[in-house]
């Protein structure tokens, strides 16, 4: 499928809003509501969007101290069902992303975020897991909640039903629920996570199955680099390159840094630029090759 930069666009905004970007969200990056729901009605049509799902931001869900947002990198010659049994064993996996790598297994081939208030333990049971070429595991941020975000009778019904219709819109979940536009979006600017809110609980997410577009792809390079971090972040960034996991290095020798490219001729650019930088060498190219949500355990928390 070709991709046009709008369709991007409506992807990425679906990714951090699903179907409740507001007016003034869409128009930032060029999209009225009616053409945002066209493309990602199109894009689903095509296949790279295969569903949308709902998801629970858990530490603010349930309140308390040491809450973890961790990540697990690894390279498997099973990644997906290495990824599917994790999911099924720890509590809170919310993504699994597949990745393919130039050459092959110089970079990670699997990619797990999940929420742990037991990290050192759950990071022991990934240690202990069978099908684990290579992994390692991280703290993306860490959260506390003294208190729970009280929720009313009728915020939890809203939760309970975008979880279970996560392709509808405002004005679905309004008639749904016998509510009028405002209340909804009211409700939803409280309960959806962002940036922004993060004492957010909600979030409405695309599955993407990126493999399926011609023109268009998301990379990651993994550089050998003596340069520190914020010395690496400011060399590249003005080519719209950033860091991943903060410039943590891969098996101690890989920084990687991220790109939204396209095509293979600006793909072979970057590997180019990247090249030129004095104390840089691309070691390896990550093509993103979907993205999947875990919610199985969602239903057990509402």
């Amino acid at each position: 499928m070709i991709l046009e930069k709008a369709d991007v666009a409506a992807l990425r905004m679906a990714e951090a809003r699903g179907w409740f970007p507001t007016e003034g969200e869409l128009a930032a990056v060029e999209l009225t509501p009616v053409d945002y729901g066209d493309r990602l009605r199109r894009l689903s049509a095509g296949g790279i969007i295969r569903s949308f799902k709902a998801t629970l931001v858990v530490p603010p869900l349930q309140g308390g101290e040491k809450w973890v947002w961790a990540a697990m990198v690894a390279t498997s010659k099973r990644a997906l069902g290495v990824a599917n049994a994790l999911a099924g064993r720890l509590p809170f996996v919310s993504d699994i992303i597949l990745n393919s790598s130039m050459p092959e297994n110089v970079g990670p081939n699997l990619a797990m975020l999940f929420y742990s208030r037991d990290f050192e333990s759950e990071t022991e049971f990934i240690r202990t897991t069978a099908g684990l070429d290579y992994h390692e595991v991280y703290r993306v941020a860490e959260y506390s909640f003294p208190v729970a975000l009280p929720l009313s009778t009728d915020e939890r019904a809203l939760i309970r039903y975008v979880t279970e219709h996560p392709d509808s819109d405002v004005a679905a979940c309004g008639s749904a629920l016998g509510r009028n536009p405002t209340w909804v979006r009211a409700k939803l600017d409280r309960l959806l996570w962002s940036e922004a809110n993060r004492s957010g609980v909600l979030r409405v997410q695309p599955e993407i199955n990126w493999s399926l577009a011609d023109n268009f792809g998301h990379f990651h390079f993994l550089l050998e680099t003596g340069h520190r971090p914020t010395q690496l972040e400011r060399l590249v960034g003005e080519q719209g390159f950033g860091l991943v996991f903060g410039g943590r290095p891969y098996q101690g020798r890989y920084v990687q840094v991220e790109a939204d490219l396209w095509g293979v001729g600006k793909l072979m650019d970057a590997v180019v630029y990247l090249n030129q930088i004095s104390g840089i060498r691309v070691a390896g190219v990550l093509w993103n090759r979907e993205a999947t949500v875990n919610n199985r355990w969602v239903a057990g928390l509402l």
